[in-house]
């Protein structure tokens, strides 16, 4: 082989290794140049995407947050409404020591319950806040009703106790014939007795047993001189055989005023009061009215 012909084959193999080079180098500085143009945008992504999680997260802290904040409101609800509760127990007692009976049991010994906890996780914590939250205000509202009803009746028992006759209307406590069947002193036969004889001295004070409006004062047959007052509550009390009266038709009389004086005037064998007490138009027995503190 020539000289010639070995330059050749040697300048051809050196012109494939050049070109197998520059092939690669530009296949690889056309990759970087592609790498170098999509880098931007992938780290714009990422940006992004990190804002994004970020603007995530705050919003989740402050809805946590405020989902602590409510908790802890109707945490301090749920402790306002069992002290609301306590302080009822205390009403009842106090009802109770005025007369009353309170027709419900004291509620203080469950209302802290294990299964009413709210303790754990804000979700859990609001589920078991809402649910005893609404158990507390129903027993709330039940509590209130039984209250209220024992209170309603202790007002009328209260209003009542205001106007209904009460106390002794002599000073005198001998009592000498009841209300009921008896022998009548002056005919000897077996007569019903609607009042009370309480015996006295003649001039004896004899005092209203409750605040009201005199609405007989004079000679009535049987009973002699006599007083009757009308009281609030549809009550009437009954006054004979005074010998003087000291109140007129239309006076108004409070509880303890002295009304008439204690003689024998009318049917009578002695010197005495005769006392009744009607509630409504029929008489009642005088005896637990004077049994009663004024």
């Amino acid at each position: 082989m020539s000289s010639i012909t070995r330059n050749l084959l040697l300048n051809r193999n050196l012109i494939w290794a050049f070109a197998l080079v520059a092939s690669s180098a530009g296949s690889y500085l056309a990759g970087s140049l592609l790498q170098d143009r999509a880098m931007p945008s992938v780290v714009a992504r990422l940006d992004k995407l990190q804002t994004t999680l970020v603007a995530q997260n705050a919003e989740f802290q402050e809805a946590r947050a405020n989902a602590e904040r409510r908790i802890a409101v109707m945490a301090a609800r749920v402790e306002e409404m069992k002290a609301a509760l306590v302080q009822m127990e205390t009403w009842q007692t106090s009802l109770e020591e005025m007369g009353g009976e309170a027709p419900f049991k004291p509620v203080s010994a469950d209302i802290s319950s294990p299964a009413l906890g709210y303790e754990g996780e804000v979700a859990g914590e609001r589920v078991d806040l809402i649910a005893e939250l609404n158990l507390l205000t129903a027993r709330m509202n039940q509590r209130f009703k039984e209250l209220q009803g024992v209170a309603d009746a202790l007002t009328r028992e209260g209003a009542e106790s205001m106007y209904a006759p009460s106390g002794w209307p002599v000073d005198s406590r001998r009592i000498t014939s009841y209300r009921g069947f008896r022998k009548d002193p002056f005919s000897g036969r077996r007569q019903w007795h609607d009042g009370v004889d309480i015996d006295g001295a003649m001039g004896d004070p004899i005092y209203a047993v409750a605040p009201g409006v005199v609405t007989w004062s004079g000679r009535r047959s049987t009973f002699g001189e006599l007083v009757e007052i009308s009281h609030a509550g549809g009550y009437v009390t009954r006054y004979a055989h005074n010998s003087l009266n000291l109140v007129a038709v239309g006076d108004y009389v409070q509880r303890g005023q002295e009304i008439a004086r204690m003689g024998r005037s009318g049917r009578v064998t002695g010197s005495s009061l005769h006392f009744e007490v009607l509630r409504n138009g029929v008489s009642v027995n005088p005896v637990d009215f004077l049994r009663r503190t004024p």
